[in-house]
């Protein structure tokens, strides 16, 4: 089956965040998240930088994927809202949105990126080569428990 990957924008993925990944949010869903990897908060993180919102499209040109991304500090990209229609997980789409979501850091010169998985989608972070950097939490989250991934970004082999 082919796939095809396209930089969309925050309208594009917010009836999804809203409906599938979040439902029933309380906070509010901006295209942005002010959170650090430090476990703190930016409020000047929308100021700083610009997000990048990707959606993975099936042959009937339907959303079955979406992931978005931003710079959090000068070297570090968060992967953030990473969702698939369950009839395409294990069909490779998660590694499809997170090679885009690295092309974007690496574009803006970034060493890392990290993500505050939950629980039940942590192995598909390490089948993408995440590493799991702290133990899970509930605490400041919604949708938890969560933990903190990283994945260092290899230009050397990106760049072949």
């Amino acid at each position: 089956m082919r796939y095809k990957s396209k930089i969309v924008d925050f309208k594009t993925i917010f009836p999804i965040w809203n409906d599938k990944l979040w439902p029933q949010r309380k906070s509010p869903i901006n295209p942005m998240s002010s959170m650090t990897y430090d476990r703190n908060f930016d409020m000047k993180i929308h100021e700083k930088y610009k997000p990048t919102f990707i959606a993975v499209y099936n042959i009937d040109d339907r959303i079955i994927g979406v992931n978005s991304g931003h710079r959090t500090d000068d070297k570090l990209y968060r992967s953030r809202g990473i969702w698939v229609e369950p009839l395409y997980r294990r069909k490779g789409i998660a590694g499809i949105l997170f090679c885009e979501i690295e092309r974007a850091a690496m574009e803006e010169q970034c060493t890392h990126i990290w993500s505050l998985p939950r629980k039940s989608a942590l192995p598909v972070y390490e089948k993408y080569g995440f590493i799991k950097t702290s133990d899970f939490f509930d605490e400041r989250v919604e949708f938890g428990p969560n933990c903190y991934v990283k994945k260092e970004l290899d230009y050397e082999l990106k760049q072949h």
